[in-house]
């Protein structure tokens, strides 16, 4: 059992989904609380400081939303990271969720794997708070860089404008061992990779990453049309910082890529 010493408080209505949750996080080392519904985590959110929220979407009692829009109007709340849970994957509502000032979402049901990973970086980057429904300003000589390995044409040429939109530098390759070479050339802050390439695939590129020294800490999400959980859990436990399915929306797309760029920049500045 690792130690974490963070506090996190589940709000679900569904007592299954509290309990079974509850239990898994207290094994990896949480400190644990449950609210039955809305207005009980904010109830306790008045009480007691914790360091993240994971929140039901459909509750009685405030819904997800009431709670996101109180947490928002309340000083000491609207810094502390929240994930959405929700058995809902209607684009528009999670870009709601994220409008209102969530971090992240998953859908139900979800992988523990993947869930394990989202807490993990919320907490990381609860230490720098930036708006990512804003612009963010870099400073000069410090603008991320970006490459994006996709082999289909159209979706290379919208991700490069989406990213580049964004403010980081960004450049872009069409298949794994054009990607490996870029690799060896440059250094690279975050790699967009997609999973399914001719030739090599972006799980392969990704273990090279991973077992080279010089470029194991560059930050990966990878992309997919696949929502498949073992290839996902795979992508993860070899080493990528997250994961987005196609077709993507262009928010949550700047929400995760500066979140896998904040989390970058606090591991670079623990080792020096």
């Amino acid at each position: 059992m690792m130690h974490t010493h963070n506090s996190i408080l589940i709000a679900d209505d569904n007592e299954a989904n509290r309990d079974s949750l509850s239990r898994h996080l207290e094994g990896q080392g949480y400190t644990v609380a449950i609210a039955n519904d809305g207005q009980q985590a904010l109830d306790m959110m008045a009480l007691e400081d914790f360091d993240l929220l994971l929140l039901d979407i459909m509750m009685p009692a405030k819904d997800g939303y009431e709670v996101l829009k109180a947490m928002r109007q309340d000083p000491k709340l609207n810094s502390l990271p929240v994930i959405v849970l929700t058995s809902d994957d209607e684009s528009s509502n999670v870009i709601h969720c994220i409008e209102l000032g969530a971090n992240d979402y998953l859908v139900k049901p979800f992988d523990l794997v993947v869930l394990r990973n989202r807490i993990t970086r919320c907490l990381l980057n609860r230490r720098i708070r930036e708006d990512v429904s804003g612009d963010v300003h870099w400073q000069s000589g410090q603008v991320p860089e970006v490459l994006i390995v996709e082999d289909d044409d159209m979706s290379r040429d919208l991700l490069q404008k989406r990213v580049s939109r964004a403010g980081y530098n960004v450049a872009a390759v069409a298949d794994g061992h054009a990607a490996i070479e870029k690799i060896s050339s440059q250094s690279f802050d975050l790699i967009l990779l997609d999973i399914m390439m001719p030739g090599m695939s972006g799980i392969e590129v990704l273990q090279q990453i991973k077992n080279d020294d010089s470029h194991k800490q560059t930050s990966v999400i990878m992309i997919s049309a696949l929502d498949d959980q073992g290839t996902i859990e795979e992508c993860l436990t070899t080493g990528a910082e997250d994961y987005i399915t196609k077709p993507f929306n262009a928010l949550i797309l700047k929400s995760r890529i500066l979140s896998c760029l904040q989390s970058k920049r606090i591991r670079d500045e623990e080792l020096g």
